[in-house]
């Protein structure tokens, strides 16, 4: 159940633009202590920018594994939710979903508002991304692939972009967990002028040196 390209550039979008953005997600959030077999509480508020609450109306609510252009969903927590009817909601983890593991997620997933951006697909809302200890499952060969791509992804931009990588880890887990998407890319190509910027290879510094050493001499005999 992965995400579609189109998919991943909307939610890209969205984190990008946070006027697109209605429910704010209070809870979980990065710290929350959550474990497989018990109660997760999920709360949201209005973040008074359209669309509203009342816009965004009924929601599922579910928990999602991966990275940006890969989500994984992993369990309902609720099929049909008035967001603007209530504010919280809670359910509890079935741990045969995965792993112990610091990659879940939270989507809000419109069932009646489209994107403002495409009508093709719905409104969604995200969560930070959160722990979930004592899990019985374990994550198969494409989700544990949907996880690390995000993560390569993210030590790259942290590698290039220095501090400014912590601020794309913020708009990431609270907007819709890629506000850095499409600051990857330029993180990228920054690493890659770096690399080819560096300093000559050895055997051609060497030639131009020797040549300036033998001007230098054959000047100081003409003097």
């Amino acid at each position: 159940m992965f995400a579609s390209t189109a998919s991943y550039l909307l939610i890209a979008a969205a984190a990008l633009q946070p006027v697109l953005a209605g429910v704010y997600i209070t809870a979980p959030v990065s710290g929350t202590p959550a474990t497989g077999g018990q109660v997760l509480e999920v709360k949201w508020a209005d973040d008074g920018k359209t669309p509203t609450v009342a816009s965004v109306g009924p929601c599922s609510v579910d928990i999602y594994t991966g990275s940006v252009n890969n989500q994984v969903k992993l369990q309902n927590l609720a099929a049909s939710v008035d967001v603007s009817k209530t504010s919280s909601i809670s359910a509890t983890i079935d741990p045969s979903i995965g792993q112990d593991d610091s990659h879940y997620f939270i989507r809000f997933t419109s069932l009646s508002l489209k994107s403002e951006t495409n009508s093709q697909y719905p409104y969604e809302a995200f969560s930070a991304m959160f722990t979930i200890n004592s899990m019985t499952g374990k994550f198969d060969s494409a989700t544990l692939a949907a996880i690390d791509a995000g993560n390569s992804t993210s030590s790259s931009s942290s590698a290039s972009s220095g501090s400014s990588a912590v601020s794309n880890s913020s708009s990431k887990t609270t907007a819709g967990l890629a506000a850095s998407a499409s600051s990857k890319s330029s993180a990228s190509a920054s690493t890659s002028s770096k690399s080819t910027s560096a300093a000559l290879p050895i055997n051609e510094i060497l030639p131009a040196g020797l040549l300036l050493v033998t001007a230098g001499f054959v000047s100081y005999l003409v003097l």
